[in-house]
């Protein structure tokens, strides 16, 4: 087997690396094969996910070589409990919840956390960009800022719900059980709240913004 450092010695790929839409089923294959002993499969589950992870981390904090650390530390937890975990119901889901805790705990051993509750400003700033096709279809760059800045005026805890549910696909029972929180429910009346807020924020723009906006975050 390759050593720990072999496998995990260079940073997260560039984002134009990694590919544009992951495929679940692929995913779960390769998870499969990982559990059977695969080094390569687990690399491949690396390569897809290490820039995504270095992303969620920095909304934490700007430290990149402890996101790094809490990366790598993930992917050497993995090898070492391999012959105990269970075939995941959803990679994505299991990886970013490891690696919150994981990050979250590293964070208040150098008393540097960064609390999405009272950070108003801080953490989780939503980017409206050119990967997402809709926006280079229905606004403009102008637009664009305005809806960035609206979205951005949520609590950092909103807009963390936010980036898990329509960024990274997560569920509202996989979101609560990441972020702690009591059930579903929870998650649902939170951004329904955000939604309320950000519908305010946005009426005196143009309908088709805000039509936009709305495809931006479900991906349609």
């Amino acid at each position: 087997m390759k050593s720990h450092q072999t496998l995990y010695s260079e940073p997260p790929q560039r984002t134009e690396d990694l590919p544009l839409k992951e495929d679940k089923e692929l995913e779960g294959l390769l998870w499969v094969e990982f559990l059977r002993g695969s080094d390569k499969a687990l690399a491949e589950i690396y390569r897809i996910y290490s820039k995504k992870l270095f992303n969620y981390g920095r909304q934490f904090t700007k430290c990149d070589d402890l996101i790094y650390d809490t990366i790598q530390d993930v992917f050497i937890y993995l090898v070492d409990a391999r012959e105990k975990l269970a075939v995941a119901k959803s990679v994505r889901f299991y990886l970013f919840s490891v690696f919150r805790r994981t990050l979250l705990k590293a964070l208040e051993k150098d008393k540097n956390v960064v609390n999405p509750e009272k950070e108003a400003l801080e953490g989780f700033l939503i980017s409206v960009n050119d990967e997402y096709h809709p926006v280079n279809e229905f606004i403009n760059e102008r637009h664009k800022k305005l809806i960035m800045t609206a979205v951005n005026q949520l609590p950092a805890r909103q807009r963390e719900m936010l980036t898990l549910r329509f960024f990274e696909g997560m569920s509202y029972e996989q979101i609560a059980a990441m972020m702690d929180l009591a059930n579903a429910k929870t998650v649902r009346t939170m951004m329904y709240r955000s939604f309320s807020r950000l519908n305010k924020v946005l009426a005196p723009l143009k309908k088709v913004i805000y039509t936009a906006f709305l495809l931006v975050l479900t991906g349609i």
